[in-house]
């Protein structure tokens, strides 16, 4: 369960919290006058969820990207799906890029 602390209290036994965090693989939330405003976690958090946020940039760069290409598509009707990606004027690899991801994600292939 995280551990809460007041901003003054992280500031004046800021390695104990760090240590704490760590030992624990557990968050210490910071509150200034009350309310929180910061979370110290282990690295190892911070990495993991540097992880996550890029997938989940990557994903909605997908959807947007899957999103134009049914729109191309049904302007332009086309039974491939990379032909659609070309009209939509994406470059070659991000359309490889594209393709294997929609291949990943949904578990078909790609024309």
């Amino acid at each position: 369960m995280p551990k809460t602390v007041s901003a003054s209290e992280a500031k004046s036994r800021f390695g104990a919290m760090v240590k704490w965090a760590v030992e624990n693989q557990d968050d210490v939330i910071v509150r200034q006058y009350g309310d929180p405003t910061a979370v110290l976690i282990s690295y190892a958090e911070y990495e993991r969820f540097l992880a996550w946020r890029e997938q989940e940039r990557r994903n909605e760069i997908i959807e947007k990207l899957e999103a134009l290409r049914r729109q191309v598509q049904e302007e332009m009707p086309v039974t491939d799906q990379a032909e659609a990606y070309r009209q939509a004027g994406m470059a070659e690899w991000v359309i490889r890029e594209t393709l294997e991801a929609d291949e990943r994600r949904k578990g078909y292939k790609t024309s």
